[in-house]
């Protein structure tokens, strides 16, 4: 009796082995929102929400990957459900509180037409990863227009 009223006071055994759980990123800020090939794009991301559930303080060592994928399919077959551009962009170190600025190049072989900017928490498990049953939101991402 007295081990399960320990227990049953401190949370369940799994919740108590269960690895730490960081927020996800803000949604970023990008300006401008259109540029052409080979033209730069200032990349803000101001922290981390903020949950119950998971921790609004990042580990040491986590950074924010950032990547560009055209909203536009390179195929117009739809047999294999169509091919989309991406590209890996540039990886931002964030500050105490979260936040990370940078300037990132769109790449020379981005197709015009509209893009998303996303951001991917590094070397820091989100609530999601850790939980993935749980109902979640999007990546942390910004729409741009890659011109002619």
């Amino acid at each position: 009796m007295a081990a399960t009223t320990v227990l049953t006071g401190c949370g369940s055994l799994a919740d108590a082995f269960r690895p730490t759980a960081y927020c996800s990123p803000d949604d970023p800020v990008v300006t401008p929102t259109s540029a052409a090939p080979g033209e730069e794009l200032h990349i803000e991301i101001s922290g981390v929400g903020r949950h119950p559930e998971c921790s609004s303080t990042l580990p040491a060592g986590a950074r924010y990957g950032i990547s560009i994928t055209s909203e536009v399919s390179w195929t117009s077959t739809e047999d294999d459900g169509g091919q989309y551009y991406g590209a890996e962009l540039a990886v931002l170190d964030p500050d105490d509180a979260g936040a990370a600025a940078g300037t990132v190049r769109v790449p020379d072989d981005a197709p015009a037409g509209p893009a998303t900017i996303s951001v991917d928490l590094q070397y820091a498990r989100t609530l999601c990863e850790i939980l993935p049953d749980a109902s979640c939101a999007p990546p942390p991402s910004a729409l741009v227009e890659v011109v002619d």
